[in-house]
Formats: structure tokens, C-alpha cells, sequence
């Protein structure tokens, strides 16, 4: 990993220690009293937006974009955003910055009686963190509580990621595509960076990338010309960045002036996307840890990097705002 890793790391380690929080891949432990207690109930609906997280600036701007978008569509709630990442909010914690995880949210709303409680996951995929979110959240810190305690009250209910379904998937790839058609119709490549779950048993979850990976190639060779479009991540095996350049090996000959374009295929442009997909080189690091940008330079390749995440993107919320919506209407209880 980059040498931010280790830097950042060191920092939690040190918050983890001073603040007596657990390591980052268990449950972040609560203090004495629910922060999210301090926020009053405005309305009978509270809204609980939920993102992996960031310690960056920039996604910032784009969960305030998001929260303003919801609110605006649900303006008669009280509306919150929450991250899943333990280390991020370890991380933001370690720099003085209170957070606030689902579980508490969750924990506050049962206290504060609201009649409806409304999740909606700004995850892509419906992964680890999704399922996080379903399991470990909605459903043990508020549904399983409610049942003998239900005093008017409903089951929360939770809007699905970004890739759930076919039709989802379809809609990215058109956003997508289209948004690049400049490019595509030049000639130029374009590879997208998502996360992953290297776990086996989120195989389902991670397909999810190969699904909109042809979907995309189908679009853009249909409306544009060819279908030099392609997916990779960061930690789904299969199609780590030695499947992009196998990938991109097979038509180099073909692209014009072997240019690639690379954009997230993430949330927000934060930690991977500015140092793993569009990083410099890293003194001291070895070829194959640089970024993305970098090594296909070094194999000749022209690369222009586009830092702009899937929140940045109207239509894209739209989706989220379909499957928050549909949650609501069928009684979602996932």
C-alpha cells in the first residue's frame, strides 16, 4: 500500500490507544453517553444517509450535495449521514473530528420513538459493507429491539445499493458511457476503479463489476463505435489492475493513440482514487505499488485520470432515490 497507509495507521493506533477504541475491523465502542442523542426530533421520520466514508475534503462537498438532494426530496425528516468504515471514523476521531456510526443513529431513533425510519446505502455494490449495514445495524439495532417495543412504530426500512439489479446496472452503464462518448468516440480506452470484497462469499456482490463491465462494452460498441470500456478494483481478485492490463494488452494495437481514460467507479474521489488510480511515483515504493496512472505510463500508455465520483452524478442519486423510495413503498425490511 501507499506510504499514507502507513502514516495513517500509526495515527490510528495511537487514537485507538489514547481513546481506548477497538481495532478497525471490530465494533467501534461507544461512549458513555449517544452523541446522537444531542440532535433534537424535529419530525416523525428520520432519514439516515450511509456511505463507506472519507477523511478527504472533496467527498465532503459531495455527501453535502447528496444530504441537500435527499432533503430536498424528503423535507419533512430529519435527516443524518453515517459512514460504515471503522477505521474511517477511527481515523476522523484520531483527528479531533466526532463522528457518529449507524449503530448510534440507529440506537437514537429507537429512543427517540420516531414512527418511520428510513436507511438509504450509498454503497455500489451490495457487499460487505451493505451487508453491514442490513445486518448489524437496521436490522439488530432497530428491527429485532422494536418487536416487543413497537408503540405505533415501524420496521426501518432500507433502500438497496447502487448495483442491485439488472435495470440498475443498465442505467449506470448508460450514465457512464454516455458521460465519456467524447472519448469513445475518438477511439480512446476507459477503465473505471471500484473497490471489491476479496471474500469469497461475496462472490455475488463482486460480479456486480463484471455485469457493468459488459454492459458498458455492449452500450458503447452499440452507440459509439467500439467497446474499449473496462472495470477493475482494488480488491476483488478477479479483476484486480493485472486484469485491466491483460485486458488493454488485447487491443493497444487498436486504440487511438493508446489513450486511456481512468475514473473511480467509487461513491466519492478519496483515499484510492488519489493515490492508488491517479497517484505519483512514490520513491522507495516498488513498480508494481505505484498507482494505476503510473504504471501505464511506464507501459506507454497516455493516461488522462477524472476525479469525479458516483455521488458527484445527478442520475445517479436518482437511482439511489428510486431504491429508497421503493423500500419505502413495499415495506422493505432488509
Amino acid at each position: 500500500m501507499k506510504k499514507y497507509y502507513n502514516l495513517m495507521l500509526t495515527l490510528v493506533a495511537l487514537a485507538m490507544t489514547a481513546m481506548a477504541f477497538t481495532a478497525c475491523d471490530e465494533e467501534v465502542k461507544a461512549p458513555t453517553q449517544n452523541p446522537a442523542d444531542a440532535f433534537p426530533k424535529k419530525h416523525d421520520t428520520a432519514l439516515l444517509l450511509v456511505t463507506f466514508g472519507s477523511t478527504y475534503d472533496v467527498p465532503q462537498q459531495t455527501f453535502d450535495k447528496q444530504k441537500a438532494f435527499f432533503q430536498k426530496q424528503f423535507p419533512n425528516t430529519d435527516l443524518y449521514l453515517s459512514y460504515t468504515s471503522r477505521i474511517i471514523i477511527n481515523r476522523m476521531q484520531a483527528q479531533g473530528k466526532e463522528f457518529i456510526p449507524p449503530a448510534m443513529w440507529m440506537q437514537s431513533f429507537l429512543k427517540k420513538n420516531y414512527k418511520n425510519v428510513h436507511v438509504q446505502s450509498f454503497h455500489v455494490i451490495p457487499g460487505e459493507e451493505f451487508t453491514l449495514l442490513r445486518d448489524a445495524y437496521v436490522k439488530k439495532e432497530y428491527n429485532v429491539k422494536l418487536v416487543d417495543d413497537r408503540k405505533g412504530r415501524n420496521d426501518a426500512v432500507l433502500g438497496h445499493p447502487l448495483l442491485y439489479s439488472k435495470e440498475d446496472i443498465q442505467k449506470v452503464a448508460k450514465i457512464l458511457v454516455d458521460d465519456h462518448k467524447e472519448h469513445i468516440q475518438k477511439g480512446e480506452a476507459v477503465a473505471f476503479m471500484g473497490h471489491g470484497n476479496p471474500e469469497e462469499n461475496y462472490e455475488y456482490a463482486n460480479q456486480k463489476y463484471k455485469m457493468l463491465e459488459q454492459e458498458m462494452q455492449k452500450y458503447a460498441k452499440e452507440n459509439y463505435g467500439h467497446g474499449y470500456v473496462y472495470v477493475a478494483t482494488v480488491d476483488y481478485p478477479a479483476m484486480l489492475f493485472d486484469y485491466l492490463v491483460g485486458e488493454l494488452k488485447m487491443v493497444e494495437d487498436k486504440v487511438a493513440n493508446k489513450k486511456i481514460h481512468l475514473q473511480p467507479l467509487m461513491t466519492i474521489v478519496g483515499d484510492h482514487a488519489n493515490n492508488d488510480m491517479a497517484g505519483d511515483y512514490e520513491k522507495g515504493e516498488a513498480d508494481e505499488d505505484q498507482s494505476w496512472k503510473w504504471q501505464l505510463e511506464k507501459k506507454g500508455w497516455k493516461v488522462e485520470t477524472h476525479m469525479k465520483g458516483l455521488g458527484d452524478y445527478k442520475e445517479i442519486n436518482n437511482i439511489y432515490l428510486e431504491h429508497l423510495k421503493a423500500a419505502i413503498a413495499d415495506g422493505n425490511k432488509e
